[in-house]
């Protein structure tokens, strides 16, 4: 392991939390430039150990989070810069921050920056009860929002029900689409986040109302490919978007506000932390295949 250089800290990683994101990188589906050979994961989280020179605002023995793809958080200590570090208060350990923090900042840059959601709205969120579901219902229903989830087991629809939606489906059952439309008074809802990707995009459209919009940020089931954009006129004048978090947290003043703003939101109640499972740090490969076999809830972390 290198020494930190100027402006970078050295983490020892007590936590990693495992996403979607992660398995794209490892298949290919996700080229983001960086050169080979490189490490997996975005986000962990553990204590300072070492600052370079030029650091300031961190010393030996704090506690931090990261979320950089250009350090591999699937490691016993990575070096990152110090300006991406995310300082952890007293009450909240290394495995929550490290199954929070991505989620959250996700979470954050899609329902208060990407598309201006508002009190009394009615949304759809599919995969309601995943990582990053369990934390985006519980925050729009903690602002005053109509979530409708979209979960595919009854176990699953359940929890999603028990974190604030008002009502929960099956997204491949055949009633679901009328089930969303009499809730809304057959007017549609105000905005659909679907991370699902093709299997689900055509339910995501027909769910909304006139110039509602879907927020697609991810593809779990391949990617949307072929669309005719002239449809989204004939359906309603409706707005779709393909957002990524990167584009969102670029800046180190904008991941410094984003992370204010879970972290409030965590201290406040307004969240809460996602079920954990834990795996040791040598399963990975096992991580991946729960998570890629959706038979996960919650948040997956890996531990040194």
């Amino acid at each position: 392991m290198r020494a930190p250089g100027a402006g970078e800290i050295t983490v020892a990683i007590e936590a990693a939390g495992v996403n979607f994101i992660d398995l794209h990188r490892r298949c290919g589906a996700l080229d983001d430039g960086s050169p080979f050979p490189r490490g997996l994961g975005m986000e962990g989280a553990g204590r300072v150990i070492e600052c370079g020179p030029q650091v300031q605002g961190l010393a030996p023995g704090d506690r931090v989070a990261f979320v950089d793809s250009s350090t591999g958080s699937y490691a016993s200590h990575a070096v990152l810069p110090a300006a991406r570090a995310i300082r952890l208060p007293d009450g909240l350990s290394s495995e929550v921050a490290a199954a929070l923090m991505f989620k959250g900042l996700t979470v954050e840059y899609l329902t208060h920056r990407c598309i201006p959601v508002a009190p009394g709205d009615w949304v759809v969120w599919h995969a309601a009860a995943g990582g990053v579901g369990s934390i985006a219902t519980a925050w729009l229903s903690a602002r005053g929002l109509h979530v409708i989830g979209l979960a595919s087991s009854e176990d699953k629809r359940r929890q999603a029900l028990a974190g604030g939606c008002v009502a929960a489906f099956d997204a491949e059952a055949p009633d679901t689409l009328r089930h969303i439309r009499e809730l809304t008074a057959n007017k549609g809802v105000h905005t659909v986040f679907d991370s699902v990707g093709r299997a689900t995009v055509e339910l995501s459209l027909a769910c909304l109302r006139q110039r509602g919009h879907l927020v697609s940020f991810g593809n779990a089931s391949g990617d949307v490919t072929g669309f005719n954009l002239s449809r989204l006129g004939q359906m309603g004048s409706l707005h779709v978007t393909r957002p990524s978090l990167k584009h969102y947290i670029g800046q180190d003043s904008e991941l410094a506000e984003a992370a204010q703003r879970v972290l409030r939101a965590f201290c406040d109640g307004a969240i809460r932390a996602p079920a954990i499972t834990r795996l040791p740090l040598a399963d990975a490969a096992e991580a991946h295949r729960r998570l890629q076999d959706r038979e996960t809830r919650g948040s997956l972390i890996l531990t040194p």
